[in-house]
């Protein structure tokens, strides 16, 4: 069986797109939606999004399943969408909407489990490319095993982070869908090539941009190892690294928007 089960699907027009659904449901609105702004931080988790929306000025955009805030500091050019749950197919609808409402680049960031045991808390880790072990990414480019990050985000993210004297790592990251299918085989396999995290969402949002013809990177903080003999959670220890990792996120976005 081929993935996807109909293999011609690359070159054919979908039946509903972005463009249409995001005018029916401004249609469904009452009133007019602030403009979504340029670039956009995906935000998966709940707390940090409260941090957002607490510590800087913004404003709500409107006709978003989830929050969608713009910044004021940065003339709303640069914005964080939360609330809207974790994984891969929620994360690609709404990057496909954004798109057509003319956002060009997009970070997703948040917490990542940790394959190399030699990072520590704290650090920050910069995927290149993300194993696609999911399966929305294939329903928008051809399936091979990798799908990369946007070059100049990447690099625009080492400079920063230097510049903030962040310790970080560079590397690959595993996109699955089933985090309670995550078997030692394959953490054991993933490890030797040299992955450092696993996480639910990067090879789709690298994909969805590439196939869309925008930009897109990650960040994120370790939350938990996975260790042959015993799993590490320290979900609880991430807060401040959590908002770190949001102010650091928030601040290449709009750097990049000047």
């Amino acid at each position: 069986m081929t993935f996807p089960n109909y293999p011609d699907k690359y070159g054919a027009e979908p039946l509903v797109t972005p463009e249409r659904h995001t005018d029916y449901r401004k249609a469904q609105s009452e009133g007019d939606a602030a403009a979504s702004p340029e670039a956009v931080v995906l935000c998966y988790s709940r707390g940090l999004m409260d941090y957002f929306t607490e510590e800087y000025d913004g404003r709500t955009v409107d006709h978003y399943y989830g929050d969608l805030y713009a910044f004021a500091d940065a003339d709303y050019s640069v914005g964080v969408l939360g609330n809207f749950g974790i994984g891969a197919p929620t994360t690609a609808m709404l990057m496909d909407e954004l798109v057509a409402n003319g956002v060009e680049t997009f970070l997703s960031i948040g917490f990542a489990g940790c394959l190399d045991d030699s990072i520590e808390m704290g650090e920050f880790v910069v995927p290149e490319k993300a194993i696609r072990d999911e399966g929305t990414s294939h329903h928008y480019v051809e399936s091979e095993k990798y799908a990369h990050a946007s070059e100049s985000l990447v690099a625009d993210t080492k400079r920063l982070l230097r510049e903030r004297d962040e310790p970080f790592h560079v590397g690959t990251s595993w996109t699955t869908d089933a985090i309670y299918r995550e078997t030692e085989k394959e953490v054991e396999r993933y490890a030797d090539e040299g992955v450092l995290t696993v996480e639910m969402e990067a090879s789709a949002v690298f994909a969805v941009a590439d196939y869309r013809g925008v930009e897109a990177g990650a960040m994120f903080v370790v939350s938990d190892y996975l260790g042959l003999s015993e799993w590490e959670p320290k979900f609880h220890l991430t807060a401040e690294d959590m908002r770190r990792l949001g102010d650091t996120a928030k601040e290449l976005l709009t750097s990049r928007r000047n």
